[in-house]
């Protein structure tokens, strides 16, 4: 299975995890929904529930959630910001979930062990070897290949060097790899490639829970904080953004793209489901973050925005939201003809 028909199933998956979130909690603080969409186009079936709420069953695959007429204005902001935010919740619970399956289900994240090294990569050029056990990379603990992978990503587009401490044979190591703007012209984020270097094949097992449900929530949220940050390099043109939905996944959790096992799927089965959660949270009137950004406003400040307000708010939230789709692909078109 190619990432690619990953990222498509993703976007399908998610989809619907995403608006049955919304829908389950605008249930809970008592909004009506008049129809929700469990498909889109040529009516398949249909029925209505004992809420009055239509299930439209449609031929294509895409989900969303209609309220009634009335029901979203004049509800308190605190159930305006619980609706507004339960679809990228759910987004990042099933990350959280997916990475514990992973983890407990296959194995628990490996420790950054090298295999071998290619004789002509950057890696050995650096000085690394067979056996290393990298512990630290500029300076930052780095447990597992998943934690190599993401203090590379910190460092891409920069110039300078790249420091890695090994552990080789009880003796601590320290190698300076030399970069220049790295990988930030690459459609494709290879790690292993760039560095020419195998992980060591060090299962720790399944079955590990307490070990694999922590290293899931922690690697929650630090992909969060590596995927939101990537999205700002490529904004500004340090990260090409044909990296989104490719090797960017693959370096996150520090995975050999020629090598991916069901565990690892499921793995990026979990990146995907964040980044889908992430997009929602841009400040946008299609997605989530405007209306979770108005209600979060008006909960603390205790009164309604003026309709002048939100006159103005709504231009900008689509300029945050989708003006940099364009300022990246401009980036592109710069950086190809360059």
């Amino acid at each position: 299975m190619s990432v690619l028909i990953v990222l498509i199933i993703s976007a399908v998956v998610f989809n619907y995890a995403h608006e049955f979130g919304h829908f389950y909690v605008a249930r809970r603080v008592g909004m009506k929904v008049s129809r929700m969409y469990v498909g889109v186009g040529p009516r398949i079936a249909s029925w209505t529930d004992r809420h009055g709420t239509e299930f439209f069953f449609g031929l294509f695959p895409s989900a969303s959630m209609r309220l009634k007429a009335g029901e979203w204005e004049p509800a308190p902001a605190f159930d305006r910001l619980l609706v507004s935010s339960a679809g990228p919740a759910s987004n990042f619970l099933f990350t959280f979930v997916l990475l514990a399956v992973a983890y407990v289900g296959f194995h628990t994240p490996a420790p950054a062990l090298v295999d071998s090294v290619d004789i002509g990569g950057h890696g050995f050029a650096a000085g690394m070897r067979e056996g290393d056990m990298i512990v630290q990379v500029d300076g930052i603990a780095t447990d597992t290949w998943s934690d190599v992978g993401m203090r590379m990503i910190d460092r891409v587009g920069d110039t300078g060097s790249v420091t890695f401490d090994v552990l080789r044979d009880g003796e601590s190591h320290r190698y300076e790899l030399s970069i220049t703007q790295w990988q930030s012209d690459v459609a494709w984020i290879d790690m292993f490639q760039y560095l020419g270097v195998a992980a060591r094949d060090t299962d720790q097992g399944a079955g590990q829970v307490f070990a694999g449900v922590s290293g899931a929530l922690a690697d929650t949220v630090r992909m969060f904080w590596s995927t939101a940050m990537s999205g700002f390099k490529m904004l500004f043109g340090s990260m090409s953004v044909l990296n989104f939905g490719g090797g960017l996944q693959l370096t996150q959790l520090g995975l050999d793209g020629a090598n991916l096992d069901a565990g690892d799927y499921l793995k990026l089965f979990a990146l995907f489901s964040l980044g889908f959660g992430i997009i929602n949270l841009l400040p946008g009137p299609i997605v989530d973050g405007l209306a979770m950004l108005t209600a979060a406003v008006e909960w603390i400040s205790r009164r309604p925005l003026s309709p002048g307000i939100m006159k103005i708010a709504r231009p900008i939230g689509y300029v945050l939201a989708f003006g940099p789709i364009p300022l990246c692909l401009a980036h592109e078109m710069l950086r190809i003809s360059s």
